[in-house]
């Protein structure tokens, strides 16, 4: 995720994500919560929002005698409507915010047409609200941040529907390490936006489950654990957490590490996010090329659906491209 700008050459910057929050848009009041939230990042970030919407794949049908046929005329007065809807929405948000904001309206599958869109612009962050606890939005955006999550390769902010405003800066950050040095994508992106807010914190979490005894070859019996196994573990978990806090507090940032010891990683993550008073978590996923499947199967998945407070869902498998 590339959301400041920089002084480097235009060589250099081509390679870089372009500065775009791309905001999905479905005409639903709840889609419309991201709104001030996609805006705040964009202007403390000098960034641009980008609104999108997908035109539905059915067409409109009229009844014709009887039977019921196309009417190409409907179908674009649904576009022209969305159109106008689009363009009405960014000059509010330029109005509100101070941002530049643009806006597409796109065709296809919602979830497939959105990850095309976002990286044929090179889009830096995605903001969206996610379904609540009780399902999924009235329209498509619910289920559609379940799918969009596999295919994209810029990080994803869910957001929460609520009856009020959604917080539009996060002060306490809960980044979810896993000890590998994949995992330690997730944290370029949770620095570039807790950092937006200037009293910010942060605080590296890891979960270590109790070590599973093996199963022995000459007996179908559970080999013995040696007792200094699940205190090497943590120890170690603890070493891991505290360096990678000591390279982000060398950059002025306030870090603070905590290491939770018990079965259950996804829940874990969100008992310690409740117990710190975290305010966003940051989690990672390797997503699923091409795969119908939920997100990892999976500790994401379980903080997505269990979260209170917005999640940043950051891709962390190496492109294949």
């Amino acid at each position: 995720m590339t959301l400041t700008k920089s002084s480097q050459s235009a060589a250099e910057a081509q390679e870089e994500l372009a500065p775009l929050i791309l905001l999905p848009l479905d005409g639903s009041r709840t889609a419309e919560q991201a709104l001030p939230v996609a805006g705040t990042i964009a202007h403390r970030s000098g960034t641009k929002v980008h609104l999108a919407s997908v035109v539905p794949q059915a067409p409109v049908f009229v009844a014709s005698g009887e039977e019921l046929v196309a009417d190409p005329g409907l179908e674009q007065e649904l576009r022209d409507q969305l159109t106008e809807y689009l363009r009405s929405t960014a000059e509010a948000l330029e109005t509100t915010h101070g941002v530049e904001v643009t806006y597409a309206l796109l065709d296809g599958s919602p979830a497939r047409a959105l990850a095309d869109h976002a990286r044929a612009k090179r889009v830096g962050l995605i903001v969206m609200t996610a379904h609540g606890h009780s399902g999924i939005s009235r329209f498509w955006l619910g289920s559609v941040a379940d799918r969009l999550l596999r295919w994209v390769k810029a990080p994803v902010l869910l957001l929460r529907p609520t009856d009020g405003a959604l917080q539009t800066v996060f002060r306490h950050t809960l980044i979810a390490l896993d000890g590998l040095t994949e995992g330690e994508r997730v944290l370029e992106p949770a620095i570039e936006l807790g950092s937006l807010c200037p009293e910010s914190q942060f605080t590296l979490g890891q979960v270590v489950e109790p070590p599973v005894a093996l199963i022995t070859r000459m007996a179908m019996q559970p080999a013995k654990m040696r007792p200094h196994w699940a205190d090497l573990q943590q120890n170690c978990a603890r070493s891991y957490l505290e360096r990678v806090a000591t390279r982000m507090r060398t950059r002025g940032l306030r870090v603070a590490t905590q290491m939770v010891a018990a079965s259950g990683i996804g829940e874990q993550i969100l008992g310690l996010a409740h117990a710190i008073g975290a305010d966003l978590i940051v989690v990672g996923t390797h997503g699923a090329r091409g795969v119908e499947r939920m997100l990892l199967g999976s500790v994401a998945d379980k903080v997505v659906r269990g979260a209170s407070q917005p999640v940043l869902v950051v891709p962390t498998r190496k492109d294949e491209e």
